[in-house]
C-alpha cells in the first residue's frame, strides 16, 4: 500500500498517512485499541469505532442534528438503532451469536453491552483467545456490512446465508494471515476451536 494513502474515519474528522499510524492513534484515545494480525486492518478500526460509539447509526446521527425518518433498527425496525442493539441485541443479531456460539461448542454468555462482547476472552490461551476474539469481530464487522447492504439496496443476506459468509470470510481472512495455524476447511466448518490439529 502506498504511503501516500490516507485514511478517513467519520465523526472523528481526521486524516492519517501511512497506514501505521492508526495504531499510534488509537491507542492514544480513551478507549485502548489493540489489532488482531488474524484480520485485515478496516475490522480492526471498524471495532474501535464500535466501541468508541462512532459508527453512524440512526441514533448516533439524530444525536448529531441529521433529520431522520426514524431512529428505529433499519434490520429489526423494532427499537432504537444504537451500535448496542445492532451489534448484540437486534434478533437478526442475536440469530447470528446463536449459531456462531454453536459453530464453536460455546455456551451463549450475557455480555453487559457492546464493548463486553467484543473484549470478551474465553480462554486462557492467548492463542485461542486471540482466534475466538476475530470470530467475533468478523461477526460484528460482517453484521455491519449486511445492515448497510439493505439501506443502499444491495445483496442483504439472510442470517443462514450471512453466517455462512462469516464462516467462509473468516477461515480466508485468519489462514491468509496467521504464521502459526494450520486451518483445515472442513475440520473449521465442524470444530474450528484451537486443538492440536491446529499446530
Amino acid at each position: 500500500m502506498a504511503a501516500s494513502r490516507q485514511w478517513l474515519l467519520l465523526y472523528g474528522h481526521f486524516k492519517l498517512h501511512p497506514k501505521r499510524k492508526i495504531d499510534k492513534y488509537c491507542s492514544t484515545t480513551t478507549r485502548s485499541y489493540k489489532r488482531n494480525k488474524l484480520l485485515p486492518h478496516k475490522i480492526g478500526i471498524f471495532i474501535w469505532r464500535a466501541k468508541m460509539g462512532r459508527l453512524p447509526v440512526q441514533l448516533e446521527l439524530d444525536k448529531r442534528g441529521i433529520d431522520m425518518d426514524t431512529v428505529l433498527c433499519l434490520v429489526c425496525n423494532t427499537e432504537p438503532e444504537s451500535v448496542d442493539h445492532l451489534m448484540r441485541s437486534c434478533t437478526f443479531a442475536g440469530d447470528i451469536w446463536s449459531r456462531t456460539f454453536s459453530w464453536w461448542k460455546n455456551d451463549s454468555h450475557h455480555y453487559s453491552d457492546c464493548t463486553d462482547m467484543l473484549n470478551c476472552i474465553r480462554s486462557n490461551s492467548s492463542v485461542t483467545s486471540n482466534l475466538w476474539q476475530a470470530i467475533e469481530w468478523v461477526v460484528g464487522y460482517l453484521l455491519w456490512e449486511n445492515r448497510n447492504s439493505k439501506i443502499f439496496g444491495k445483496n442483504y443476506m439472510s442470517v443462514p446465508v450471512l453466517f455462512n459468509d462469516i464462516q467462509v470470510k473468516s477461515f480466508q481472512w485468519i489462514s491468509n494471515r496467521s504464521k502459526k495455524l494450520s486451518l483445515d476447511w472442513n475440520h473449521w466448518l465442524l470444530n474450528p476451536g484451537l486443538d492440536d490439529d491446529h499446530g
